[in-house]
């Protein structure tokens, strides 16, 4: 009882100055504690994001080398197919060792993957709205976007390339080849000999934008080297 008279009787005593003086010592006091606690709590999430996008970075990378083998793939598809054309399905004039070297037209059945694990994290988290360059997350966004266009396209190519093998698997005339003749040069003789893939191997070289490949690759090695350049 005594402190509150002994208080109530230093306030009555403070001048109107010392009162404002008094109030905005305290404000300020509250103020700069807040302002800590944003500053401490803005740094903490802008590791959380540079951890992210490190995840990201990665992912691309494991990306970008996904599609460099598959388009490798599609290479050896589109050398050999010219080739063929070029030589009017008469491979007696191609080397034995560059049908081997080649080989993977006749029976490569693949397709483009990649992963979005990290993106799938970043999306379903709330740090999207933290990332300050609007413009970075949206090249992430549409480098997302074009993989998943390629993987279309590529899974379209092989859709046809498997549907053109496999039924020449399942038809008598290749069961007997098999069985009778496992040798390369008698298989590709073999295949050759059929319209179905014939028409494929022609159609093979405009199958595809290839550039298109290329260009994401590109786009690919440009937005890994701006995040690890920004996200160290």
């Amino acid at each position: 009882m005594e402190n509150i008279d002994k208080i109530k009787s230093t306030i009555k005593g403070w001048r109107l100055g010392d009162y404002f003086r008094q109030f905005s010592i305290v404000a300020a006091g509250i103020i700069v504690t807040f302002w800590g606690s944003d500053k401490v709590t803005e740094h903490s999430r802008q590791k959380e994001v540079r951890a992210a996008m490190q995840l990201i970075t990665e992912e691309l990378e494991y990306n970008r080398k996904e599609l460099r083998n598959i388009k490798h793939l599609l290479d050896i598809d589109k050398h050999m197919s010219s080739l063929l054309i070029e030589h009017k399905m008469d491979i007696s004039g191609i080397p034995t060792d560059t049908l081997s070297k080649y080989d993977k037209l006749f029976n490569n059945m693949n397709e483009l993957s990649y992963k979005t694990d990290a993106l799938d994290v970043l999306k379903g988290s709330s740090l999207m709205q933290y990332i300050s360059d609007k413009r970075l997350l949206q090249d992430i966004l549409q480098t997302y976007f074009e993989l998943g266009k390629r993987k279309k396209d590529v899974g379209d190519y092989y859709a046809a390339k498997t549907n053109v093998l496999m039924g020449l698997v399942m038809s008598r005339n290749m069961k007997f080849a098999l069985e009778t003749d496992n040798d390369l040069l008698g298989q590709v003789s073999f295949l050759i000999s059929n319209d179905e893939f014939v028409n494929f191997v022609i159609m093979v070289p405009g199958f595809l934008y290839w550039d298109e490949f290329d260009e994401l690759d590109e786009m690919l090695d440009k937005q890994i080297q701006t995040l690890k350049a920004k996200y160290k």
